[in-house]
């Protein structure tokens, strides 16, 4: 309370009503700039732009290897953007997951995938990071898009139908069989045989 002491003597002559409206409308604005400015960058971290220019490593590796593929161009022309299978859109989950991406950016401040040859020594447990925590949340990103539900069995091959009956029956989750779409598959054990 030292503050509004020293504020009512700087201003003798105003009440005390007056002053703390004014300190209300001051903490209305700067929490106002606050919350825009964080909201603005919470926007822009969440983009492809983004992802694919903000450092060299996801822009020569990741980045570049996404285009082209199923999930960048298709016949039905719905573009995956990076945020859509890597950023949760639920609030609290993508609060987490922006701050788990402070990793990243200590990684790229290291320079631990600074170059092809690490970025590709690092390629598995960075994909064992991601499966890990799509399985966690029993990928939830592609089932933004995909649902056992909506998909037109007919359409499919019958081996496809064959197996994706088996898998909503089991409880099997998209990248248990479908990794390695949107990125090079790295070498090792698939996202099924995680533990």
């Amino acid at each position: 309370m030292r503050w509004w002491h020293s504020l009512r003597q700087t201003y003798p002559r105003r009440s005390a009503i007056t002053l703390g409206i004014a300190v209300l409308a001051v903490c209305v604005v700067v929490g106002g700039l606050v919350i825009g400015a964080s909201a603005a960058t919470l926007h822009a971290t969440s983009s492809d732009a983004f992802c694919s220019t903000a450092c060299h490593e996801l822009r020569d590796n990741a980045a570049a290897e996404f285009k082209g593929t199923v999930h960048d161009v298709n016949r039905t022309g719905v573009r995956v953007g990076c945020p859509d299978c890597h950023l949760p859109k639920e609030f609290v989950p993508m609060m987490i997951r922006k701050v788990e991406a402070a990793r990243e950016v200590w990684g790229h401040f290291t320079g631990i995938i600074g170059t092809k040859e690490k970025y590709e020594k690092e390629r598995y447990r960075m994909a064992v990071h991601e499966w890990k925590r799509m399985k966690a949340n029993g990928a939830q990103e592609c089932r933004n898009c995909h649902s056992f539900d909506s998909m037109d069995a007919d359409k499919q091959s019958e081996t496809a139908r064959g197996r994706h009956a088996k898998a909503k029956a089991a409880g099997t989750i998209c990248i248990d069989c479908h990794f390695g779409i949107a990125h090079k598959e790295p070498d090792g054990p698939g996202p099924a045989e995680l533990k």
